[in-house]
């Protein structure tokens, strides 16, 4: 496929699953086959501490944005629904982009009334009161949320007003090019000076979904944030340690958020 699995990189196995370089490119994999069932269970079934903390971030940088009925956009949305849950409030339509045909038929099931597990991702999200005046999130997100099954390397440039990208670039195929491609070609897809969140996996060596293995790029923060840097201004950055690590195989999340240049 070309941009899940969305988390993809945070992976729903103990053990890690070493990637030789090079590794497979994104054409390579079998993404239709990625079980977004037992993703969610790994990943998301508990709110971890690092989540919280990069839900927390990511809500108050839209609530700061000055966002008002813009067209948003999640790419690589895979089997995690927090990050389209961050521009809820502002959004007149929010795009979630994915190409795997397992995580979009998952996604639409979300999209049409989400999973009593993902409360405790809304009420994070409700600390703060410009989401605290939003009281009916899921009603919302069915009508602004639309699944579009799609490649991040085919958005088209300059579309949306503010968009979320998490653990995509480091989980698309061993392929560090590519990595790198994505993160340019999300940031081309927002209009100039459109607000983002990135988040990535640093130093990932591959993951497993159920009892099949996927590839990743063990990405180091500072090539990270120059790739974003050199597309966008006001650029943020936040790493998380793992407090316990959410598998083995990677260092840590980063976090940047900022907004697109002309």
């Amino acid at each position: 496929m070309a941009l899940t699995p969305e988390a993809g990189g945070r992976g729903d196995s103990a053990s890690s699953v070493p990637m030789q370089s090079p590794g497979p490119v994104n054409t390579e994999v079998e993404w239709d086959r990625f079980d977004p069932q037992a993703y969610v269970r790994h990943n998301y079934a508990d709110l971890r501490s690092d989540d919280r903390e990069l839900l927390r971030r990511t809500r108050d940088f839209f609530a700061a944005a000055k966002l008002t009925d813009a067209r948003c956009v999640d790419v690589g949305s895979g089997a995690n629904l927090y990050p389209a849950l961050t521009l809820l409030p502002f959004a007149r339509a929010i795009d979630l982009c994915e190409l795997s045909t397992s995580n979009v038929r998952w996604l639409r099931t979300q999209v049409d009334g989400y999973d009593e597990l993902w409360d405790p991702y809304w009420q994070v999200c409700v600390e703060h009161p410009e989401y605290a005046a939003l009281s009916d999130p899921r009603q919302r997100l069915a009508q602004v949320g639309q699944v579009c099954r799609t490649s991040v390397f085919d958005l088209p440039q300059h579309t949306w007003d503010a968009g979320t990208m998490f653990f995509v670039a480091c989980s698309i195929s061993a392929d560090r090019a590519e990595a790198e491609h994505a993160v340019a070609r999300f940031l081309r897809a927002l209009r100039p000076g459109a607000p983002f969140a990135v988040a990535v996996m640093l130093g990932s060596v591959g993951y497993r979904v159920g009892l099949r293995s996927f590839p990743a790029v063990a990405l180091h923060r500072a090539e990270v944030v120059a790739g974003i840097a050199a597309g966008a201004y006001d650029v943020t950055v936040h790493e998380e340690r793992p407090r316990p690590p959410l598998r083995d195989g990677y260092q840590s999340m980063l976090l940047t958020t900022g907004r697109t240049r002309g």
